[in-house]
């Protein structure tokens, strides 16, 4: 099923402020310009995909902690010096996404790929702890 955003140029005044809306429910509104994420839960990690495209893997930054996952990046206007940009669609400059997911996750155990643009983050999550009565003596 299909599904139209409207997105006004105010929002993206409100985001500029605030940064852009993601709701964990799959109900996500993203900036243009901003990062594209899917995420993706299994019995044992959350995977975060995210669009990266022509930013080099030594440019990301990626934090961690607890239920917490910020991507940052900078996507440079590569205009030649000696040309002049009769069209650009394509946005530039810092940006960043955040999510808060579900669970805590081992930031000590994450791994991340970077492949064609694409980055790839596997977050194990922390194994919970047995829950036990304890006999009173």
């Amino acid at each position: 099923m299909s599904r139209l955003i409207r997105y006004s140029p105010l929002d993206r005044v409100f985001d500029r402020a605030f940064g852009p809306a993601f709701l964990f429910n799959g109900d996500a509104t993203a900036a243009e310009g901003s990062i594209k994420l899917d995420v993706v839960e299994t019995p044992e990690a959350f995977v975060v995909k995210a669009e990266l495209p022509g930013i080099a893997k030594d440019k990301i930054e990626v934090n961690v902690e607890d239920r917490n996952v910020t991507i940052g990046a900078e996507f440079l206007n590569e205009v030649d010096a000696n040309g002049k940009s009769l069209w650009q669609e394509r946005s530039f400059g810092k940006t960043s996404r955040s999510i808060r997911l579900p669970e805590s996750v081992d930031a000590n155990a994450a791994v991340a790929t970077h492949v064609d643009g694409v980055l790839q983050l596997t977050l194990p999550k922390i194994a919970k702890t047995n829950a036990k009565q304890i006999t009173i003596q």
